[in-house]
């Protein structure tokens, strides 16, 4: 195996010229870069992560855990944090914990093994593997969701914002009795404050917090539905939930919308492609990704800076 000395004995250069090409660490002059590049090439050489992480203490690497890779809101997500992780030339770790607690913690202790520099998480219920990163020293920023006890980094969408600007919307095209699946209780609220904004009453039995992902909201929406005075709106906390949404209101032959108004509190982009239209709150999920992995490197860079709690806007979009 070709090790640096070989590239630089072939390019007639220093070690350190090889050192700084391959890893962009200072400038060096395009004639001596192409010179290292096609000794490079010539000899198939390839770094070593291994030993220069035992060097800097440092593996270039950041894990993801996200709860469903199958969900295109995580998609979008993951999108913005590969861009930025390509940009600082780090390689991103990706798993999915099921919503199980126990795939959250076996993916965690695979991380821990490997070192990861940084960790960015969905946030689950349970806030005790957070507690255990941050005694190992190991960065963490949490996505989607605000901790609940734990104090630390975090990326949100202002999901009590997004169900409230929903809710709103709702009302203001005549429906009185309007639900919400959600998987959180920020969401509820925020449904509570805009039907209050409206003068309407909140009944308990259409709020209902449920596991994200299509299936769960079918089986919560059919629960709605066979109610003796079911809603005449549904308010969906993504997209996957709408599909649920969909299949239940089909199995009752009700026509969307004007026996069922169904709509989004997150924006996906196959919801244009739906018939008939679905509006949605827009959340910006790219920008979630990508804002959380900067602040993952800024801890990262400086472990005692103080922690950042970044909330971002939604705005509504009428289909």
């Amino acid at each position: 195996m070709p090790t640096i000395s070989d590239v630089a004995k072939l390019a007639g250069v220093s070690t350190y010229t090889v050192s700084a090409v391959l890893n962009h660490s200072a400038k060096v002059s395009p004639e001596l870069t192409g010179r290292v590049l096609k000794a490079v090439n010539e000899l198939d050489y390839t770094i070593n992560y291994v030993a220069r992480s035992l060097q800097t203490r440092k593996t270039e690497t950041i894990g993801m855990l996200v709860p469903d890779l199958g969900n295109p809101a995580h998609s979008q997500v993951l999108k913005g944090v590969e861009d930025v992780c390509r940009e600082r030339r780090y390689s991103l770790f990706l798993g999915s914990t099921h919503n199980r607690l126990d795939d959250l913690h076996n993916g965690l202790n695979v991380y821990r093994a490997k070192q990861v520099d940084g960790i960015l998480l969905f946030r689950a219920g349970d806030e005790a593997p957070l507690e255990a990163l941050r005694q190992k020293k190991i960065p963490v920023v949490c996505l989607d969701r605000r901790p609940g006890t734990f104090d630390g980094d975090y990326v949100i969408a202002d999901r009590h914002l997004a169900a409230r600007i929903a809710t709103g919307h709702l009302a203001s095209k005549g429906h009185r009795a309007i639900a919400i699946l959600s998987t959180g209780a920020e969401a509820i609220e925020g449904w509570r404050a805009g039907l209050d904004e409206r003068s309407l009453a909140a009944a308990g039995e259409f709020a209902l917090e449920v596991e994200p992902g299509a299936e769960s909201a079918y089986r919560a929406a059919s629960r709605l539905l066979s109610l003796a005075q079911p809603p005449s709106a549904i308010l969906a906390a993504n997209a996957a939930m709408v599909a649920g949404v969909l299949r239940a209101a089909r199995e009752r032959s009700l026509k969307v919308p004007e026996q069922l108004e169904i709509m989004s509190a997150s924006d996906s982009e196959w919801l244009d492609a739906l018939e008939p239209p679905i509006s949605a709150v827009c959340q910006s999920r790219y920008e979630m990704g990508a804002e959380a992995a900067r602040l993952l490197f800024r801890r990262i860079a400086e472990p005692g800076r103080a922690f950042e709690h970044i909330v971002l806007p939604v705005s509504l979009k009428i289909r």
